[in-house]
Parts: structure tokens; C-alpha cells; sequence
């Protein structure tokens, strides 16, 4: 009957389209059943048969009709009106009506009168086409319409015995199957488009809500962050800067939190455990808030919060810190968590949204610097010392390709020789014709994550100068300062490995300096790292000894080379260095270490360390660090 992809009310349309169609069919059927009796009257008993037919069938179109006139009626004026019922009505009329056409089609084959019968033949097929188009809304009955209307007809021409009549009967059953095939196409055709016209209307009706569901939904996209359900960095900006137009008088406070320790455990566990630290940590922050105030999540590990001033902000900030301090249990794992608040106030610090944030980003950072897990309130004294640490951040992270950097060369001395033995690669930094202090710079890199693309590339540049230099002193060393970013990374032994091969410079040449303060960290991972980097035939030195940690059992445990002795017990050697000096070296020599004197700038030092046995001397007495064009004219 109906197609049953259909719902119910589409099954509703498709009644109505049934109904809507018939009244001009039953016309015709009318009109053309009673030109047929009375164009070929038949003779005898057959008249009456013929006439008993029209009369049956027109008995039939008269139920139709008032059918369809109940329908109209009845469907629009009430609720409950059964669209089931209606449709078997239909059915049932409709498939009698063809099954009187194709009886009297069976009549005409026996009457044998090949006019009439050519006209009824004519008239079938023309039905058969006809019901394909006004009953497509039903792809049953459509289908059996057309195989009720056409088949009796081709059976009985089929089993005539007259000439060439069982012909026209095999061309009806392929006319049937030609009707039935296409009633099948049209219906789902039909049915197809009443299912979309049902989707558009409800589409229409829906539009407000649709409209109120996207637009809500392009709100969340673009002011609330995804991960924590809090405002993002432009809801939070548009907000705080709405609340500061809106209440020019009001005294709020802006908080900017960063986490202590997140990056250990985002890089550690993975991005997925870091998330859920991040939730957690969005939760805790909203336990301890009033629903007025702002909060969002500013970037990674940062979130901002806007609260009125009062007295007890500052413990209120501290308590945030400590709540947000409280360990996490993620998966079974308990994992430690910090975080430094820095605040600015409005209107004292800005009346622009923009300052506060940054202002209060300044006082975190500062305060972050000196002691983290604290709050720090923005002074106008950190202004201009922050504000150019910023700007060195910022240009340092593209300085490699801007060609900023470059390395410095200060010759290491044989003691015995009095000859230069190896180099020492410096790094400087020049931005806007202004040297930036390697100890201003170094620790900006190190904090921000520069450090080790930077000493991969101070690695590179170093190998590649003492290869050129090599040329013109056979067994040149060449000695690299490591950070401990780089030593704790497990790639860089083979990071070691790959610009050797890249530069073709000699492993037992290369020397790379490691500072005392290196081993208060992961000391398992270091020695494991500088015993891979030994394999390589890389020799190490630690630098600045003595100025650490833990001298004597860093001596004890690590495998290395040479041992630097700070420049600070060189130039102190009158007022009792000199002791230090020599307890040094007489450590070094137990351990089969040979000793560097770092800062020697007087004859009279020279003199009392080569008297001590310091097999190489480093200082501005010899050369200060120089460019590799002028440090080859030193080499011979």
C-alpha cells in the first residue's frame, strides 16, 4: 500500500495526493466506458452482458465519487479522521474498477470485432499509463493497478485461437511489465518527494529553534574553551573590557594564574593526562570564586580571573594557589602541581583591559622569577625591566635565522707547551647593535625552550669553525658549552653523533663543557648520557668546579675529562684561592682528571698555577674571545 519508508504523516500527503488525482480519472472513465457500450452495442445474451458491465462499473465510479466527496469533507474537520481506512477504500475501489476493465477487455477478445477491440486496447494502455502518474503516491497498488488492468487481456489474446492475436498478447505482457516497472520508479520517486517536502516544511517550522541551536553553538565555538567549558581569550577580553566601559568606578583586580610543573606532566604522561589536569585544576579555581566574577582559560597552563577588590584578595589569591597545589590522582597516578598568581588593579595599573592583562602576566612572571607558588602584585619598577626581557624573548626565538648570532673563540693554553692547545666556543648575541649579555640571554632561552635548538646550532657552527681551523693547526680541540635541557634530552648523544659526521670533525676533539649545578638533577639520566657521549669519543669537562654541587662526589661518580676550575678561586689565589687551587688539582690528579684555570689575567698567576702543575691556562692574559678570522692568526 503506502511505501513504508513514508512516517505517518507523510503517509497522510500521500493519501490526499490519491484523493486529489481521482476526480478526474473517474470522468473519464465514465465518459469513455459509456462511449465504448454505445459505439460497439453487442448482440444478443452479449448486450446484456455489456450493458450489466456498465452499469456495474458506473454503480463503482458513483461510491467513488461520494468517496471522494467524504473524503474532503470529513479529513479537514476532524482530528481523529483515519487515513488507514480511507486509503483501503481507495485501494479497494480503484483496483475493482480495473479489474471491470480488464473483464471487459476478456469480452471483447471473444467477441471478435477488431475495431472494438483495438479502441479497448488503446484505452487499457492509455489507464495503464495514466495510473502510473495518479496513483504513484501508493507504490502497491499502483503496481498491481497496472498488472490487474493489462494482464487478463494479454492471457486471453494469448490463448485465442484467432490469427496473430496470441502476437498482440505477447506484446501486452511485455506493455505489463514495461507499466509495472515504470508504476515501481514513479512511486519511489513520489515517495522521495514528499519525504523531502515534509523535511523542508519541518525545516521552516523549526527555523527559530535551528537558528537558536546554531547560533549557540557558534557562540560556544568561538568564547568558550572546549577543554574546560570555561570563557576562552576573546569572551574573557570583550567581557572585561564591557565591565570596565560599563562600571568606570567599579575597584576589580585582575589575577593572572600559571601552573607550576605542567609541562613536566603534559610532556611526561602524555597530552591526554594533561588535559584532565587542566579540567581539574578549571574545577578547583571555580569552587573558590563568586558567580560574578570573570574566569577563563587564557592559553595552555594559564588561566585569568577578574574579581572586585577587597581586603582579603591576597589570601584569597594565596588560597587558589594552595587549593590548586593539592595533588591529582589521574589513572592511578598522583601527580604534584604548583601555581604563581600575578595581579594588577583597576584603575591604579590601566584602564585599558589590554594593560591590566599585561601588567598582571608581568607581576606572575616576576614573581615566578623569585619565588614561585606565591602572588605577586604588578609595581611599576618591574615595568620597564620586563618589558625588555619580553622583547629579548621575542627576538631571540628567531635570532638563529636572522643571523643575530654568532660565536667567539678563546684559546686554551698548554701549560708545558706555552702553545695553544684548543679552543673555547662562546656564543654572543647581537640585537640592534647592541651586545645582550650571555647571561642575560642564556637564562631567557632556557626558560622559554630556545636552548636547545640554539646549542645545536652553537654545536654545528663550533665543528664546522674548528674543522677550518684544524687546517691550520693539526689537532685543534674544540671545547662546547652544554645546557641541561640538552644533557637530560635522550637524543643528544645521537644529535652529537649525526653533526660530527655532518661536519666530519673529529669526536677526540670535541669537548663539551658541563656546569657543576647539571648534576643536582636526574643524576641517573646524566650518566647515562655523558657515557653514551663518551662512546662517541667525545671527551667532557665540568665547568666552573667547585662553585656547585657537591664537588667532590660529582669528581667520584662521573667519567670525565678535565675539570674547570672558576675563575672566582683564580683571582682570589693571594687571600687564600690559592689553597682551594691546589686541593683541586690534587683531587683532579687522583682521578686522572686534568685541570683548566678559567680567568687568568696576571704573569704572577700564570706563574704560581704552572708552579702548582695546571696543565692548561684559559684568560684575557693570552687572548680574550675573538672571531674565528682573528683567532687564526694566533694558530701555527
Amino acid at each position: 500500500m503506502l511505501p513504508t519508508e513514508l512516517s505517518k504523516v507523510e503517509q497522510k500527503d500521500a493519501v490526499y495526493l490519491l484523493y486529489s488525482n481521482v476526480g478526474m480519472g473517474l470522468f473519464i472513465t465514465f465518459i469513455t466506458s459509456t462511449v465504448l457500450v454505445l459505439t460497439f452495442p453487442h448482440d444478443g445474451a452479449q448486450r446484456v452482458s455489456q450493458m450489466l458491465w456498465w452499469g456495474v462499473l458506473n454503480l463503482v465510479l458513483l461510491l467513488r465519487f461520494l468517496d471522494l466527496g467524504y473524503f474532503f469533507i470529513r479529513s479537514r474537520h476532524k482530528e481523529s479522521f483515519s487515513f488507514q481506512r480511507a486509503l483501503t477504500r481507495f485501494t479497494g475501489g480503484a483496483l475493482l474498477t480495473a479489474a471491470l476493465w480488464s473483464l471487459y477487455s476478456v469480452m471483447v477478445v471473444y467477441h471478435q470485432d477488431w475495431a472494438e477491440l483495438a479502441i479497448t486496447c488503446i484505452i487499457i494502455a492509455a489507464f495503464s499509463g495514466g495510473s502510473v502518474t495518479f496513483l504513484s503516491a501508493s507504490r502497491k497498488m499502483s503496481m498491481v493497478y497496472c498488472a490487474l488492468l493489462s494482464l487478463p487481456l494479454a492471457i486471453a489474446l494469448m490463448l485465442s485461437p484467432i490469427e496473430n492475436y496470441d502476437t498482440l498478447g505477447y506484446l501486452t505482457i511485455a506493455f505489463v511489465f514495461v507499466m509495472v516497472t515504470g508504476a515501481s520508479k514513479a512511486a519511489r520517486y513520489t515517495a522521495r518527494s514528499i519525504h523531502l517536502k515534509h523535511q523542508n516544511d519541518h525545516l521552516l517550522s523549526h527555523m527559530e529553534q535551528e537558528v537558536a541551536k546554531r547560533t549557540q553553538e557558534i557562540y560556544s565555538l568561538s568564547n568558550i574553551d572546549p577543554l574546560t567549558g570555561l570563557f576562552n581569550r576573546k569572551a574573557f577580553s570583550e567581557k572585561l573590557e564591557y565591565r570596565l566601559q560599563t562600571q568606570p568606578n567599579a575597584k576589580l583586580a585582575v589575577l593572572f594564574i600559571d601552573l607550576d610543573g605542567f609541562k613536566t606532566i603534559n610532556d611526561s604522561l602524555g597530552h591526554e593526562t594533561g588535559d584532565q589536569v587542566i579540567r581539574e585544576v578549571s574545577k578547583r579555581i571555580q569552587q573558590n570564586i563568586e558567580p560574578s566574577d570573570l574566569l577563563c582559560r587564557w592559553g595552555g597552563d594559564e588561566f585569568l580571573l577578574t574579581v572586585e577588590q577587597h581586603d582579603q584578595l591576597l589570601e584569597d589569591a594565596q588560597e587558589i594557589i594552595d587549593l590548586i597545589s593539592i595533588p591529582y590522582v589521574i589513572d592511578g597516578s598522583k601527580l604534584s602541581l604548583g601555581a604563581t598568581v600575578g595581579i594588577s588593579y583597576y584603575p591604579q595599573h590601566g584602564t585599558q583591559h589590554e594593560r591590566l592583562i599585561q601588567r598582571a602576566d608581568m607581576a606572575m612572571y616576576n614573581q615566578k622569577r623569585s619565588k614561585k607558588g606565591q602572588v605577586g602584585i604588578f609595581d611599576e619598577s618591574l615595568r620597564e625591566h620586563l618589558l625588555r626581557e619580553i622583547r629579548l624573548r621575542d627576538h631571540l626565538e628567531n635570532a638563529i635565522h636572522r643571523h643575530e648570532l654568532f660565536l667567539v673563540y678563546q684559546p686554551i693554553i698548554a701549560t708545558e707547551t706555552g702553545r695553544i692547545d684548543s679552543v673555547e666556543a662562546l656564543l654572543r648575541w647581537r640585537l640592534d647593535n647592541e651586545m645582550i649579555p650571555p647571561d642575560e640571554f642564556i637564562g631567557i632561552a632556557e626558560q622559554y625552550g630556545f636552548i636547545r635548538a640554539i646549542g645545536l646550532w652553537v654545536l654545528g657552527e663550533a665543528c664546522l669553525a674548528g674543522k677550518r681551523m684544524q687546517a691550520h693547526h693539526e689537532g685543534l680541540g674544540v671545547s662546547v658549552n652544554v645546557s641541561i635541557q640538552q644533557l637530560l634530552d635522550d637524543d643528544f648523544p645521537e644529535e652529537v653523533a649525526a653533526t660530527l659526521k655532518r661536519t666530519d670533525f673529529p669526536a677526540h676533539c670535541l669537548d663539551l663543557e658541563i656546569t657543576e649545578s647539571l648534576f643536582a638533577h636526574d643524576k641517573h639520566r646524566l650518566i647515562n648520557n655523558i657515557n653514551r657521549l663518551k662512546s662517541l669519543g667525545v671527551q667532557v669537562s665540568i665547568d666552573d668546579f667547585g662553585t656547585g654541587y657537591s664537588s667532590l662526589s660529582v669528581m667520584q661518580e662521573f667519567d670525565v675529562d678535565f675539570v674547570k676550575i672558576d675563575r672566582s678561586f683564580i683571582w682570589t689565589m693571594d687571600t687564600g684561592g690559592r689553597a682551594i687551587v691546589e686541593a683541586v688539582s690534587q683531587i683532579a690528579s687522583a682521578f686522572d682528571y686534568k685541570v683548566v684555570a678559567e680567568g687568568v689575567e696576571t704573569e704572577e698567576q700564570r706563574r704560581l698555577l704552572t708552579n702548582m702543575g695546571i696543565e692548561y691556562l684559559q684568560g684575557y692574559l693570552f687572548l680574550p674571545p675573538v672571531p674565528e678570522h682573528e683567532l687564526m692568526q694566533h694558530l701555527g
